[in-house]
């Protein structure tokens, strides 16, 4: 207020801004109390994996346990430099990315869930060469096993999906095949959370590669038979674990 102004007028104008306010502060009141409470968004948690495995199986299998082990020792350079190919070729950051190219969330049926991406789950060797990370994996077994979160997250309306490995076995009668392993636990219903966990088998021609000319078709295979195998666990054994639950 200017000082020209009377001591009247300004107790006029002050007291119409205390009922002005007054009344501001009953109709934000009034709107606070008739807006609904915000909808907790729901999440899924992405564990992608560094767990490559890869099994070269001869002829020397068909002679027992020591055939076996012979087996192994004959092509352990071979599966050393596959394991390396995988990690080379379909690390956790390339997984997620060739998981949105097919739409992943719509086929885990959580299309508009808020997605956090977890830490990798191990390799064998990684846990086999530290035991802290032993014992972090131990609990963390355990709690898969006894269908408890394996996140801190409190959020009623959760679930995770969890890649447990990428595994390349090659056999005298089967060829080359890759087999990921899955699995997706939804906590979302309440009570025991909905369970399915798999392993779909999809054939490799070109991987690994043999010659430096094959190594970007080899690549191309490797993360084709990648999204099969989610779409094909997705499509069929999800969806049968789903249909049991309800």
């Amino acid at each position: 207020m200017k000082a020209g102004f009377g001591l009247a007028l300004a107790a006029l104008c002050l007291a119409q801004g205390q009922v002005a306010m007054a009344q501001d502060g009953t109709a934000s009141t009034a709107a606070a109390s008739v807006e609904p409470a915000a909808k907790q968004e729901c999440e899924l948690h992405v564990f992608p994996t560094e767990n490559y495995i890869g099994f070269n199986s001869g002829l020397l299998s068909g002679f027992g346990i020591v055939g076996a082990v012979a087996d192994q020792e004959v092509h352990k350079n071979k599966v050393a430099s596959v394991n390396s190919l995988m990690k080379d070729y379909l690390g956790p950051d390339i997984q997620l990315a060739e998981l949105e190219k097919i739409n992943y969330r719509a086929r885990l049926g959580v299309q508009d869930w808020k997605v956090i991406i977890e830490p990798p789950t191990p390799s064998n060797e990684a846990v086999k060469a530290d035991p802290e990370l032993k014992a972090k994996v131990k609990l963390l077994n355990a709690d898969l096993k006894a269908g408890r979160r394996i996140t801190s997250s409190t959020n009623p309306c959760y679930a995770e999906f969890v890649l447990l490995s990428v595994f390349y076995f090659k056999a005298m009668m089967y060829g080359s095949n890759l087999l990921v392993g899955t699995q997706f636990r939804d906590f979302s219903k309440g009570g025991a959370p909905v369970i399915s966990i798999g392993a779909v088998k999809n054939p490799l021609e070109v991987f690994p590669p043999k010659t430096p000319e094959n190594v970007e078709a080899a690549k191309a295979e490797l993360r084709e038979a990648f999204a099969k195998d989610f779409i094909e666990w997705a499509d069929k054994k999800l969806k049968d674990d789903k249909a049991g639950k309800k």
